[in-house]
């Protein structure tokens, strides 16, 4: 993140430095878009950060961050296949049948490593975002 974008969305909104972090983070650094979505937000009243929203925002974040770290198999052709840490969490009831599966791999010469790989078509806020928007467009 860049500290003279938020200084300009500071500038240009009279914004805190939280909530300018806040909606640029949201919006992958788009000036535009975070200044629209913050007067949205202003207009309707609500903070950005309270109660429920902060521990909501929280969580989205957290299973953001499980869905870019990916476990790499690479195997002999250097081929990767990403694997979201998050299908593994959700597979974790069968982890004995997983472990067997990985001792396998090993010795038959794939190689695993993880990496977090930010994915800009997987992006759980702006899929929350149309959901909401959609809602509010029914209604």
């Amino acid at each position: 993140m860049n500290f003279q974008l938020i200084d300009e969305f500071r500038r240009r909104t009279n914004a805190t430095y939280e909530e300018a972090k806040y909606y640029l983070e949201r919006f992958n650094g788009d000036l535009l878009e975070a200044i629209v979505a913050y007067e949205r937000e202003r207009t309707r009243g609500s903070g950005v950060h309270t109660g429920a929203n902060r521990f909501l925002y929280g969580i989205m974040r957290m299973v953001q961050k499980l869905i870019d770290i990916r476990l790499v198999i690479t195997d002999k052709d250097f081929k990767a296949f990403p694997i979201p840490l998050l299908l593994l969490i959700l597979l974790s009831p069968v982890w004995h049948i997983l472990v067997l599966v990985a001792i396998l791999m090993l010795i038959m010469g794939y190689r695993f490593s993880f990496q977090e790989i930010h994915d800009p078509n997987m992006n759980l806020e702006n899929i929350v975002e149309r959901i909401k928007n959609k809602a509010r467009e029914s209604n």
